[in-house]
């Protein structure tokens, strides 16, 4: 029998683009899978919906927040439900391509001693107009030059246990900052493809809202990181990485200085 495979979408106020996201896991070819919408509090539609697909799948399982958690929390309250082999999760903006789920779970398969796939994908407009394409990088081929798993991935149950789930105090980063911690420990392997994923940008977004602030944390995660990283990563990319915080910081501390009143 196929393994399962969980799904978590955490969802705020998601109405305006949910049902195209629920829609492209129901119409993936790899059919084992659990499908776990964390409402987080939404103000809006958002619970009719869900439920109205809840009632028509037995594969969707609703978790319904008592009070408004953000992200990282919504996501481990999924995974705290969590049933499958492996998982992943998804956003209720953005949808995969029917193939998305097989071709992940057919990497981690057919490389036994890999632990976590991931892949580029395809950047969409609110209209679903495709706007660019995302590449990651191989973080195997170049920690100094990845820029995280992005938004398209898979990996084994143990890794979520491993990391104790998502870092709430890593808001708008618990992604990279669960990717991090996990690559110090685990396997991972690019799956060169940019066509599993679609990831809206629109003026809502959280990337859209706090772009520059997530890109200060990650700088911030990296410094803390690095030691745990360095052993993995050889003395040339922590070289590197060192080099890389010290021009930000340099940068940062001046941009401080001439915009700083007294």
């Amino acid at each position: 029998m196929a393994e399962l495979i969980s799904i978590i979408l955490p969802t705020y106020n998601g109405s305006k683009y949910i049902r195209q996201s629920i829609d492209s896991c129901l119409k993936q070819t790899y059919e084992n899978f659990e499908l776990i919408i964390v409402n987080d509090c939404s103000t809006d539609n958002t619970l009719d919906i869900i439920t109205e697909y809840a009632q028509k799948d037995k594969r969707i399982k609703i978790i319904n927040n008592e009070v408004n958690k953000k992200l990282p929390l919504s996501l481990n309250a999924g995974f705290d439900n969590a049933q499958g082999v492996y998982y992943t999760w998804t956003s209720d903006d953005n949808y995969y391509a029917p193939d998305a789920i097989e071709v992940m779970h057919r990497e981690l398969q057919s490389n036994p001693d890999t632990d976590l796939v991931y892949a580029g994908y395809v950047l969409i407009d609110e209209h679903d107009k495709h706007v660019s394409l995302f590449e990651p990088y191989d973080v195997n081929d170049s920690f100094f030059k990845w820029l995280g798993c992005g938004a398209c991935f898979m990996y084994k149950a143990e890794i979520h246990n491993s990391n104790k789930g998502y870092n709430p105090s890593a808001f708008l980063i618990e992604d990279y900052d669960f990717f991090v911690r996990a690559f110090a420990k685990y396997k991972f392997r690019y799956i060169n493809n940019t066509k599993l994923y679609y990831y809206r940008t629109h003026p809502l977004s959280l990337t859209a809202t706090y772009a520059q602030d997530a890109f200060n944390m990650q700088k911030t995660l990296q410094e803390r990181y690095i030691g745990i990283l360095s052993p993995k990563i050889g003395e040339y990319e922590t070289l590197l990485l060192y080099r890389k915080l010290a021009v930000y910081y340099a940068v940062h501390n001046n941009n401080l200085q001439k915009t700083t009143t007294y």
